[in-house]
């Protein structure tokens, strides 16, 4: 096509278009967007953001960053993340002083799995969209790193800490090596993230492509899958909802010793695919097999090992983000297997039976919690029943006045300060986050969106998308007019002039 000829598709797109661009928002997408804010202003108001954090130096401030990254425009989903350009200027100075305390600190700190992990996804979605380095946070401080030196030894580091040998080759423990897959999740969704940071264009005070790193990250999220494949096994701690099937499989707390639960097996999905499954891979179906016969949404029921109630937000995150990786992909599931949107489709009658699974929201009966206005049903009639709405619907009933969701149905947390990690995992659920943010429709990586990434964009018209790749406006795993179409709305100038 001519350049000419581009111009002026680009041009027909942005006249078509421009009396779109305001998206439009249902009430439930309304009271997301408010339960987000909300959300959001409660961590903020306790100096979570702050340098120091007001959470310490091992607390949920990772999580809490990267919540604050993925923070929309509205809750229609097709709003992109704010990440830092797009963020408000009290947003941007909150990621700022955010940031600054991840680079002041990783070389104060020796590997922790949890810490290091969700440090690793918040600053690489804090660079991958345009957030100041060190020569802007910290020009005089010698004791702060810039984003790269801090994320070479967050990686470096993790990847020296994974269990390199025996049945546990591929997880991690706490501080090192172990078998425990609470902390091998963290580890292996902050290297993900990493892995996108490496393989990016973009730099700041350093460069951040390294192929080198990127490599040794495939490598160890390669074997992090295998451990999983390895100690899948079935059973249940619920001896109600036992061995359900013959290929149901999961894994628990620890790889060895423990039954399956519901939050474990569900961040073994993720992990499976960031180490080079798909939806189709056997033992990525054995897991969401498992997930399917016992799923839940109010709370984990005894179906999380010793952990029922402290670790119910993050099951919430790890089972959404797995299914929305999985839709993101654009893999078509083969015929008899198991797709993304299956949970909550089995009644607990069915066979396999199991009393304690629950079956999706009808949200055209649900009323609209009271402190959203206590409409009643079928006040939430235009909403998809799925998993989505089951963990949204349920979130808002939860969320307190003050933005905290640790209200009405709230079955408990690991009680961390200000109770940050269930606030973080609840408002990236409602986010449909996955860990891996990217500025959508900046394609070169300049910082602005224009003609130049319209043109890449239209050229990649039926191509597969990379992970977190920003031609993929909407990550329906598919580069189409749709993508063409919202990222010229999105356009930095006036007619996407460069």
């Amino acid at each position: 096509m001519s350049s000419r000829r581009i111009k002026e598709s680009i041009s027909g797109v942005v006249l078509s278009l421009a009396a779109a661009s305001a998206l439009a928002v249902t009430p439930f997408e309304a009271n997301v967007s408010t339960a987000i804010t909300n959300g959001l202003n409660y961590l903020a108001s306790n100096g979570v953001y702050s340098n120091p954090s007001s959470l310490g130096t091992d607390g949920a401030q990772g999580l809490a960053m990267s919540a604050l990254l993925e923070k929309r425009a509205s809750g229609n989903p097709a709003d992109p993340p704010q990440g830092y350009v797009g963020a408000s200027a009290a947003d941007q100075g909150l990621l700022r002083t955010a940031a600054a305390f991840i680079l002041d600190r990783t070389n104060e700190t020796s590997f922790y799995a949890y810490r290091d992990g969700a440090w690793m996804f918040a600053l690489s979605g804090y660079a991958l969209t345009g957030g100041p380095d060190k020569s802007v946070l910290a020009p005089a401080d010698a004791d702060y790193q810039t984003i790269k030196q801090a994320m070479d030894a967050l990686v470096d580091r993790t990847i020296a800490g994974q269990t390199a040998s025996g049945a546990c080759k591929g997880f991690w423990g706490y501080t090192g090596a172990g078998c425990d897959s609470s902390t091998t999740q963290f580890a292996s969704a902050g290297l993900n993230a990493a892995r996108v940071f490496y393989k990016s264009n973009k730099s700041a005070d350093n460069v951040f492509a390294d192929a080198a790193r990127a490599a040794a990250i495939d490598t160890t999220l390669a074997n992090t899958r295998a451990g999983y494949v390895l100690n899948a096994k079935s059973g249940s701690d619920n001896a109600a909802c036992g061995t359900l099937t013959a290929t149901e499989k999961g894994i628990g707390y620890q790889a060895q010793g423990y039954n399956p639960s519901l939050q474990q097996t569900a961040s073994g999905i993720y992990i499976q695919l960031f180490g080079g499954g798909d939806v189709n891979d056997a033992n990525v179906q054995h897991y969401m097999e498992w997930i399917k016969n016992h799923y839940r949404y109010t709370d984990l029921d005894s179906m999380g090992n010793s952990w029922p109630t402290n670790s119910y937000g993050y099951y919430l995150w790890s089972s959404f983000k797995g299914m929305e990786l999985i839709r993101q992909s654009g893999v078509v599931v083969n015929p008899g297997n198991i797709g993304p949107n299956e949970y909550g489709t089995l009644p607990p009658a069915s066979a396999p039976a199991c009393a304690f699974r629950q079956v999706s929201l009808d949200p055209s009966t649900q009323p609209q919690p009271a402190m959203f206005g206590g409409a009643p049903a079928p006040v939430y009639g235009a909403e998809t029943k799925g998993q989505y709405f089951d963990y949204a619907y349920t979130l808002l009933k939860m969320q307190c006045a003050n933005g905290s969701f640790t209200c009405t149905g709230f079955p408990g947390s690991w009680g961390d300060n200000f109770n940050t990690s269930h606030n973080s995992y609840a408002l990236l659920v409602l986010q449909r986050a996955t860990g891996v943010l990217q500025t959508k429709c900046d394609v070169d990586g300049n910082g602005k969106v224009d003609s130049t990434d319209i043109k890449a964009i239209m050229a990649g018209i039926g191509k597969p998308p990379g992970v977190g790749d920003p031609r993929d406006f909407n990550s329906d795993g598919v580069i189409n007019i749709v993508d063409v179409r919202q990222c010229t709305l999105r356009c930095t100038n006036a007619q996407c002039a460069p």
